[in-house]
């Protein structure tokens, strides 16, 4: 059988991974979006937002593209100023690191270059072909085992993924490959996954634990790496070997747990965490799986880590974050409210919707009006009309009340409301066109010559005026109401 990642790995990285990738890319855009935001909105002014908003823009896409561009580089001066490992140079690193990829069924060893350094140190660059580097010092200080469990460490992040992911991001930081103000996208990005660098830093733990068959080695090389840090003390290894021997959940393992803590508190909670991962059934199962004849004896007991709570709740967060403006905007897409279509004129279902314009010229056949509006009835008036004096309304019936001359159409019958309209409002010349041009199409429309008449009065042409309350009386049939006014008309004027 062949050990997979899904075996010994820490059962919060998948949660992390996603929580911790979803914030980065949020952080970001976030980054990228105030610059724009200054553009676009141009809060200080133009003068001010624009050169500040380009220049945001230039620093931040300017220092990822250098950093990116900068690794090669970096890793070319790494590698010659390092000796390669193999069969015959270094053999003792050659021989950890293959019989750590044989128990952990890793695909092949990459490349592993000795740095000339004397502090103990081993870093792993995944970008384009992954690469191994390890100090002289480290060498010098750990055994056959604990150099074993470092190599097993390093091929953990490469078979997991987490070199790939970590070098474009934090390989610009600690190589200062850039200027620190063209570091913040570097930055921003190490700030969300630094949570999930900790945890895949568990992950290849437990590799290397399966890989030596025990967590004393994999302490020792934590130890070594401590003590390399400022400030730091090493754990002298019969204190370490003594720790070994208390079980993960019995009394002495607290006053471990504090010492630990106490000379390193990072690496503290990482040789913490892979003891009590040797003591559980996982542990047992994986030794299994690579062939491992001395399995101990366990018991059911289960895996002490878990996925935890906070990971599902940065993905909510961030989900809410996200779907939050997706949300709005499709509502207020749905929710706004749609113009009706335009029905054309002459289908079924068309209704005016056009006022008439006695500026324009005379409608077509087609054209469709308002519908007429009920007039206003005015008193009559007993005396002679003056020019310039409103016309009786009793001389103004209903249209078409009393009337025998033949029905008017809608389209008539909307040209002689909007006349009226503009003699109620003493508009003469404006009521005086549309008549005119409502004679045009017909003149046989009595009520248009009544009010054309009214109209000729109040502009003092009396001539006119008698003349359209004629065709009047002509086009009326005597009784009715319109031919009793036109003809009082006439008798008004002298005629």
């Amino acid at each position: 059988m062949r050990l997979r990642v899904t075996d010994y790995r820490h059962p919060a990285e998948p949660p992390s991974l996603v929580a911790a990738v979803w914030s980065a890319a949020t952080l970001v855009l976030l980054a990228e979006a105030v610059p724009v935001w200054l553009l676009i909105v141009r809060p200080l002014g133009a003068y001010v937002a624009v050169p500040v908003g380009v220049g945001l823009l230039a620093l931040f896409n300017v220092g990822a593209l250098a950093g990116i561009l900068r690794i090669r580089e970096h890793r070319s001066r790494l590698r010659d100023a390092a000796r390669t490992a193999g069969p015959t140079r270094h053999a003792r690193l050659h021989q950890a690191a293959e019989r750590a990829a044989e128990r952990l069924s890793a695909p092949g060893t990459p490349p592993i270059h000795v740095l000339p350094l004397d502090e103990p140190d081993s870093f792993t660059i995944g970008w384009g072909r992954p690469e191994i580097f390890v100090t002289e010092g480290l060498l010098d200080e750990l055994g056959d085992l604990e150099l074993q469990a470092a190599m097993a460490h390093e091929l953990a992040q490469l078979k997991g993924g987490h070199a790939r992911l970590l070098t474009p991001v934090l390989l610009p930081l600690r190589a200062r490959l850039v200027h620190p103000v063209l570091a913040v996208p570097f930055a921003l990005a190490w700030l969300a996954l630094r949570w999930w660098a900790r945890i895949a830093e568990l992950s290849a733990d437990r590799a290397a634990a399966v890989a030596v068959g025990g967590a004393e080695p994999v302490a020792h090389w934590l130890s070594t790496l401590a003590a390399a840090d400022a400030g730091a003390r090493a754990l002298p290894p019969d204190s370490l070997d003594r720790y070994m021997t208390y079980g993960a959940h019995e009394d002495g393992w607290e006053l471990i747990e504090a010492e630990l803590h106490h000379a390193h508190r990072s690496l503290g909670r990482r040789i913490t965490e892979v003891v009590t991962f040797t003591h559980s059934r996982r542990f047992a199962n994986c030794l299994a799986i690579v062939g491992d004849l001395d399995v101990p004896v366990v018991g059911d007991a289960p895996d002490p880590a878990s996925p935890g709570v906070i990971p599902h709740v940065v993905i909510g967060m961030l989900a809410g974050l996200w779907l939050a403006p997706l949300t709005i905007a499709i509502t207020v897409v749905l929710g706004a409210p749609q113009e009706p279509a335009a029905t054309p004129v002459g289908e079924p279902g068309a209704r005016p919707a056009q006022q008439f314009d006695p500026q324009a010229p005379p409608p077509t056949e087609d054209a469709v009006l308002p519908e007429p509006l009920p007039p206003d009835e005015a008193a009559a008036d007993d005396e002679a009309p003056e020019p310039g004096d409103e016309p009786p309304a009793e001389g103004e019936p209903a249209a078409g009340e009393g009337d025998q001359a033949a029905p008017v159409d809608e389209t008539v019958q909307g040209m002689l409301e909007v006349a009226r309209i503009h003699k109620e409002r003493e508009e003469y010349e404006k009521a005086e066109r549309v008549l005119q041009d409502l004679l045009l199409r017909d003149p046989t429309v009595a009520e248009a010559h009544y009010l054309l008449g009214w109209v000729k009065v109040a502009q003092g042409d009396n001539e006119s005026a008698v003349q359209e309350f004629t065709a009047t009386a002509n086009l009326t049939a005597e009784g009715s109401e319109m031919h009793g006014e036109a003809v009082s008309a006439l008798e008004r004027l002298g005629q």
